[in-house]
C-alpha cells in the first residue's frame, strides 16, 4: 500500500524534473482535442450528472442535518466520518464534480483544478460549481498548501492518495492532529484498480454526507453505461496500445500492468504493450517502443493547449521511430487528464479508445 503511494510520488517528482508545465506533477489539463485534430467533444454532457440534476439544494441541506457516523477504510486505516462535513475542499475538478452529482456543491468551500481544466468538466456540472472559490496553488500546481487547509476553516478534504505528503498538501498525521478528515480517490492507491475503485467512491462520498440513495443510483447508471461499451468489445481481438503520458529525458513516461489507466485500456478492449512493468508508472525507452510495436498511441493532455498535438510532433520528429505501426498510420487517440485519472469521465476515455480501435462493434 505505502509502496505504491511512494512510487506514485516518484513518478511526479520525475514529472517536476521532465515538464515545466507539469509543475510538481499530477495536477493539471489541457484542451480536450483529438491528436490528430479538433474533435467533437463526447462527454455527453448531462450524462455525467447521470439524471441527478432533479434534487436541488435544499436537499443538500437537509442532508447536512443527518447525524450517525460512518466508518470506512482509507489507505489502511480505520476513519470515522462523526457528522457530515460542512466545508470541504475537493483537489481536482474530478472529485468535485462526484460531489455536485450528489447534489453535494453546497458543502464545498473551496476547490483546486488538480489534473483538470474547467473547460474539461461536464456543463451541468460545472454550472454547480463555477461560483466556488479556486484555492491557490501550495506546493504543487491545482494542489492547496495545508495553511490554505487551515486557513479556510475546512473540516473535510477530498483528494488523491500522494496529496497527503509533506510534498503536497500535508502528511495524515497533520490532518489528524488538526481534526480535520478527509477522503482518498480509491483508485490512486492499493490493490483496487479498476472501474470499481470510481463506483466505490461515489458511494463512499455518498456514505459521508448521508445522501447513499443518490450515489447508488449514480453508481448504478455510470455502471450501465460502462457495461453497455464493454459489452460490444468483451469478444474483440485486444488491440496492442501504447500510452504517452508525459515526455522523460531518458524516455516516455507510461502505466505499467498494475495501475488503474491499465484497467481502463482492458475495458475498451486494448493492450497496454508495457503492461509487464512493474511499477505503476516507468519509462519506456525508444527503442523498447519500436520492439512493442503499438497499433495506436494514446496521448495525456493536462495543462497545456494543444498538448496532444505537440506529443505527436515530438514522435514524428524521430526517424527511428517511422516505422511502428501507430506512428506509420497515424493511429492516435487524445485523452485529457480527467478522463485519464479515476472519475466520472472514465466512460469517455473508454469509449474513444474503443470506438478507435474497434470501431466495426460500433456500427
Amino acid at each position: 500500500m505505502r509502496k505504491k503511494q511512494k512510487s506514485i510520488q516518484k513518478v511526479l517528482a520525475v514529472t517536476v524534473l521532465s515538464l515545466g508545465i507539469l509543475q510538481l506533477g499530477a495536477c493539471g489539463n489541457a484542451q480536450h482535442k483529438e491528436a490528430s485534430g479538433t474533435t467533437e467533444n463526447t462527454n455527453h454532457q448531462s450524462e455525467a450528472a447521470l439524471n441527478n440534476k432533479a434534487e436541488g439544494s435544499s436537499d443538500t441541506k437537509a442532508d447536512s442535518m443527518k447525524s450517525g457516523s460512518v466508518t470506512l477504510n482509507v489507505m489502511g486505516k480505520d476513519i470515522v466520518y462523526n457528522k457530515v462535513p460542512e466545508k470541504a475542499i475537493a483537489v481536482g475538478y474530478d472529485n468535485a464534480e462526484i460531489m455536485a452529482a450528489l447534489d453535494l456543491q453546497d458543502h464545498i468551500i473551496g476547490l483546486t483544478g488538480c489534473m483538470n481544466q474547467p473547460e474539461h468538466c461536464y456543463p451541468d456540472l460545472y454550472e454547480k460549481l463555477k461560483n466556488i472559490e479556486v484555492l491557490p496553488d501550495g506546493k504543487g500546481k491545482g494542489v492547496p498548501s495545508f495553511e490554505t487547509v487551515l486557513s479556510s476553516g475546512s473540516d473535510f478534504v477530498y483528494c488523491l492518495s500522494y496529496h497527503l505528503t509533506s510534498d503536497y498538501i500535508a502528511p495524515e498525521k497533520d490532518f489528524d492532529d488538526n481534526n480535520i478528515k478527509y477522503y482518498i480517490t480509491s483508485g490512486t492507491y492499493g490493490d483496487k484498480h479498476d472501474i470499481n475503485a470510481v463506483y466505490d467512491d461515489i458511494r463512499n462520498i455518498g456514505k459521508i454526507f448521508h445522501v447513499e440513495d443518490k450515489s447508488e443510483k449514480l453508481v448504478s447508471e455510470y455502471k450501465a453505461k460502462v457495461d453497455g461499451i464493454t459489452e460490444k468489445v468483451k469478444d474483440k481481438k485486444p488491440v496492442d496500445v501504447f500510452i504517452f503520458d508525459f515526455q522523460d529525458k531518458a524516455g516516455i513516461m507510461t502505466p505499467g500492468g498494475n495501475v488503474f489507466q491499465n484497467e481502463l485500456l482492458k475495458l475498451a478492449g486494448a493492450r497496454n504493450v508495457f503492461e509487464d512493468f512493474k511499477s505503476d508508472f516507468d519509462v519506456a525507452t525508444i527503442e523498447q517502443i519500436i520492439q512493442r510495436n503499438p497499433e495506436y498511441i494514446v496521448l495525456v493532455e493536462y495543462w497545456e493547449k494543444d498538448e496532444a498535438q505537440k506529443k505527436i510532433e515530438y514522435l514524428e520528429s524521430l526517424p527511428e521511430l517511422a516505422e511502428v505501426t501507430a506512428i506509420k498510420n497515424k493511429n492516435y487517440i487524445g485523452i485529457t487528464g480527467i478522463e485519464y485519472f479515476p472519475s466520472l469521465h472514465n466512460i469517455d476515455s473508454i469509449e474513444r479508445i474503443a470506438k478507435a480501435i474497434h470501431p466495426e462493434a460500433f456500427k
